[in-house]
């Protein structure tokens, strides 16, 4: 048996030239776009990873979409990769069909895609201009869109919410975007399938930095989350979880180290962190 680790992607393990906070000189490119690198680890994570696709069955779990995903050249083995919030998964890089019939079934359930956008478009449109984005559709799935909440007029989140959960959705505003999320899809949903396939394992370790991340933390035996991003501007916290002592581009690092030490003690040994540090 083996551990499993999910870990979300974007400012957990990678990050951009906005969310590193260094200086980019020495770190390692793990994402290029017509040929400029945009995204990045260090050189010492990068290692780390390897090394965690080794010791361990690493499943990424991303809101990127399959396309933004496979942009990646993640260091380390996976052969599964949950991506557009779980409403993809990816096996040796190939979408899983059977996984992805059972996320239409329980998307019917609920209001459809062109419901909701139409409602969110509604709103948006009454805002002054400046304070959200185009509505962009992720793999017909989910809904993302660029917002400034600091400039959100009062209530207007709230209404927005509430419009959501009547049609059986979640609104997740963050730090710069907004996501509208139907009922049954999210990341822990398709890391708790890759479980029932691989079989019996020794534990359940996770890592993320935001809303969009939490179920999977609550999930997990043990997980850590960077001191940094929205979880941590929110102050979120819980008995399992620990928080980086660094953040920006080290916390990545800080947090590879310590899910390979945990997965190298074993599955009856303390956690990867005892809480937020003091």
């Amino acid at each position: 048996m083996t551990v499993l680790v999910a870990t979300d992607l974007d400012r957990t393990l990678v990050y951009s030239r906005r969310s590193a906070g260094v200086d980019l000189a020495g770190l390692h490119a793990v994402e290029h776009r017509e040929g400029v690198a945009t995204t990045w680890t260090t050189r010492r994570a990068a290692e780390l990873l390897t090394a965690l696709g080794d010791a361990a069955t690493w499943v990424p779990a991303t809101t990127r979409t399959r396309e933004q995903f496979q942009r990646l050249r993640l260091p380390g083995a996976h052969r599964w990769a949950v991506c557009a919030h779980g409403g993809v998964l990816l096996d040796d890089g190939v979408p899983d069909a059977a996984w992805a019939g059972d996320v239409r079934r329980r998307l019917a359930r609920v209001a459809s895609l062109d419901e909701v956008a139409a409602g969110l478009d509604r709103r948006i449109a009454v805002l002054p201009v400046g304070i959200a984005g185009p509505v962009r559709r992720a793999e017909d799935l989910f809904l993302v869109a660029r917002l400034d909440p600091a400039r959100v007029p009062d209530g207007w989140g709230d209404e927005l919410a509430a419009f959501a959960a009547d049609r059986g959705w979640e609104a997740l505003p963050g730090e710069r975007k907004l996501h509208l999320v139907p009922a049954g899809l999210s990341k822990v949903a398709a890391v708790t399938e890759v479980r029932r396939r691989c079989g019996p394992d020794d534990g359940l370790l996770a890592a993320g930095d935001s809303r969009l991340d939490t179920d999977l933390l609550l999930a997990a035996d043990a997980a850590i989350r960077p001191a940094h991003g929205e979880l941590h501007a929110l102050g979120w916290h819980a008995p399992h979880v620990a928080v980086t002592r660094v953040s920006g581009v080290g916390a990545g690092e800080e947090i590879a180290a310590r899910l390979l030490e945990r997965v190298r003690r074993g599955p009856r040994r303390p956690p990867c962190g005892s809480g937020p540090p003091s």
